[in-house]
């Protein structure tokens, strides 16, 4: 039986999301906390041209060299993104001639220490990311505020050549 609007579904949530128990490293630094961090996002492509030969349909593809960028959008507050060399960067993704640094993230989304009451083969939505990206190099900083709420926003972005997740 479906509910007013036919929606045949549970009342109850097979897995709940919740700010507890969510973590960030970012770098090596292992407590986030205080750097305000507010979103975080990495992509890494490969471009693959198509490519066909004259007076055929056979298709044929070029394999191009992945590449991947990220960001970081933080408030500044009480630490600053490089606070006493132990910041969010190392030295090294700063210049280019220095070949990039070595960058880690490890997440893990907020969820519930139990599964939800009520609902047989309930889950805890605890699963994380663990992401190692090499040649890593700071590309860009941005910095803005608005009249309705005068924080003062910090983004970087960086560039990277090689991803491994685990």
């Amino acid at each position: 039986m479906g509910d007013i609007f036919g929606y045949k579904r549970s009342g109850k949530a097979q897995g709940v999301f919740s700010s507890d128990n969510s973590f960030l490293t970012f770098s090596g630094t292992s407590n986030v906390t205080g750097y305000l961090i507010q979103n975080w996002s990495i992509q890494y492509v490969q471009q693959v041209n198509e490519i066909f030969e004259i007076g055929s349909q056979t298709m044929y593809w070029i394999k191009g060299r992945p590449q991947g960028t990220g960001q970081i959008g933080r408030l500044l507050g009480a630490k600053g993104a490089d606070n006493e060399g132990v910041g969010l960067f190392p030295s090294t993704a700063y210049d280019i001639c220095d070949g990039g640094a070595m960058l880690r993230v490890t997440a893990v989304g907020g969820h519930c220490d139990a599964p939800p009451k009520g609902i047989d083969g309930g889950i805890v939505m605890d699963k994380g990311v663990n992401l190692m990206m090499d040649g890593c190099v700071v590309t860009n900083v941005g910095f803005g505020m608005t009249v309705a709420d005068l924080r003062i926003t910090e983004q970087y972005g960086w560039r990277f050549a090689f991803l491994e997740v685990k």
